[in-house]
């Protein structure tokens, strides 16, 4: 082995170059695309997303907060665990939603209301605590917020964060945003067609 790589260095390190100069391609392409598939403008080209923009524009997640601070919508959607888990479920719901929207209508095809009854299901816990790493110190002055998140952090409940502060997080009035969505006079963008293709 020794001598064949001897023999053939030079070839060897023109493999070794050509294989780091592809990989460190593929590994920034890969980290770009993840990147610009992350926030609220790329999910609500889907027009079936928009109730969910605005309400997450009107959290204090989505930026509505006295220090500016907004999340992106994986931060909150994807799981934190480890970075094979996080793209593996990246790919999924993608692929999910992308046939949602191209083979069904999603408008009418989901009961939004029941769906966010599953909400722990699109919400998991170590999108939670990958922002809020320190929640059990600071809540451990405040009785009212220690002891629920005491029995969490001991395992003493099951509850998922998501359950405990449903409605409270995340996308502020998306009830009242939902129905305005599925109005049948419901236009995403002010200037686009009403569903008898004209503009007001």
């Amino acid at each position: 082995m020794k001598e064949f790589i001897k023999r053939n260095r030079y070839y060897v390190l023109f493999i070794f170059i050509i294989g780091a100069t592809i990989g460190m391609v593929f590994s920034l392409t890969l980290a770009e695309i993840v990147e610009k598939t992350a926030d609220d403008k790329f999910c609500g080209y889907c027009h079936i997303m928009q109730p969910m923009v605005k309400s997450f524009l009107q959290d204090s997640h989505g930026g509505n907060n006295k220090v500016g601070f907004k999340a992106k919508c994986v931060d909150c959607h994807l799981p934190h665990n480890n970075v094979t888990h996080y793209l593996f479920e990246k790919a999924r719901l993608g692929i999910n939603d992308v046939i949602g929207n191209v083979f069904f209508d999603p408008k009418n095809h989901v009961n939004w209301e029941e769906k966010r009854k599953e909400a722990k299901n699109y919400v998991p816990d170590s999108g939670c605590s990958h922002c809020h790493s320190n929640l059990r110190d600071a809540t451990s002055s405040n009785l009212k917020a220690f002891l629920p998140h005491r029995d969490y952090f001991e395992k003493y409940t099951t509850k998922t964060c998501v359950e405990c502060h449903a409605n409270e997080v995340g996308h502020k009035n998306l009830s009242k945003h939902l129905k305005d969505y599925l109005k049948d006079n419901y236009r995403p963008y002010p200037n686009s067609p009403n569903k008898d293709g004209l503009s007001q």
